[in-house]
């Protein structure tokens, strides 16, 4: 007899059991579940403590050096994308690709993993603020000022959704296309810094060059190309759709495009960064070991 039983990947299968399995924690007084979110602020958080023991005492990096502490940061970072994005692709692989679609309707195990995921994204978005600012001696810097806009604009968009319970599809798919670059991106980081603070013909400086160009090329791909086209559609079909305006209001979509927007735009000065790198070619660094990333990065 043929077995009717949808496949479930085993990504979906893995975060929805995780989330099924976690002890619940909300916001008091409301349904609004945050234990999975506080769970990976805690998980990063205990890992930016682990990755720093690895570069100061394996890698033998100065403990206090500004470099190290951001090429630790960037490894979190790394982790996180690397936790995301396979796990994303499968879950968006699991419904039909709608971005204003409803959740409710949907089995239970696909519910839970899509919960998970945004709120294991949320979880990084809270830790790295904290982690920003504790390296920069508790106070903010204006270098960190886009990113920390960047992960404020994040978390309440994953967080309406959830409410609405409708429009996730549009986050995930936001989210795999921000975050399916950022392990090149932050290798690229990591191997900058690596090349200024370690010994000359290291394996950084061997794989710097090649690092620099894939980082370069993916992100002004995806951020100059990708990015753009997936707004045009999830507008399209939130704002131009019967079924998008009868799922979530217009002006929220409004909101949720004016928001997706301003990431893309906020990120051209790095777009043309990466441009100029991918013209120079592999031949040609630019971050190369004499680059002054300014006071803020030295001790």
């Amino acid at each position: 007899m043929k077995d009717n039983k949808p496949k479930i990947l085993p990504l979906v299968r893995l975060w929805g059991n995780l989330y099924a399995t976690l002890p619940k924690v909300y916001i008091p007084n409301t349904n609004f579940a945050i234990g999975l979110t506080l769970y990976s602020a805690f998980f990063f958080s205990s890992l930016r403590f682990f990755y720093d023991y690895v570069y100061v005492t394996i890698l033998e990096f100065p403990s206090e050096h500004p470099k190290t502490k951001y090429m630790a940061a960037c490894t979190v970072s790394l982790t996180h994308s690397l936790l995301l994005v396979p796990a994303l692709w499968q879950v968006l692989r699991s419904q039909p690709y709608k971005p204003s679609a409803k959740i409710d309707g949907t089995p239970l195990y696909y519910q839970n993993a899509v919960t998970a995921l945004l709120q294991l994204c949320t979880g990084y978005m809270l830790y790295d603020p904290i982690f920003i600012i504790k390296d920069n001696s508790w106070s903010v810097h204006s270098d960190d000022v886009p990113f920390l806009l960047h992960h404020l604009v994040t978390i309440i968009y994953m967080s309406q959704v959830r409410i609405l319970g409708a429009g996730h599809i549009s986050a995930m798919t936001m989210m795999f296309s921000g975050e399916v670059t950022n392990p090149f991106q932050s290798t690229d980081s990591v191997v900058r810094f690596a090349i200024q603070l370690a010994k000359p013909g290291s394996v950084w400086h061997v794989i710097h060059p090649y690092v620099e160009y894939v980082f370069a090329f993916s992100y002004a791909f995806v951020r100059s190309i990708v990015g753009p086209l997936q707004i045009v559609h999830i507008a399209y079909d939130l704002l131009l759709t019967r079924e998008g305006r009868s799922n979530v209001k217009p002006y929220i979509s409004v909101i949720w495009i004016v928001l997706l927007s301003a990431i893309i735009v906020g990120s051209i000065p790095w777009i043309e960064d990466c441009v100029e790198m991918v013209k120079d070619g592999v031949e040609v660094v630019k971050y190369d070991s004499s680059y002054d990333y300014g006071p803020k990065f030295e001790l």
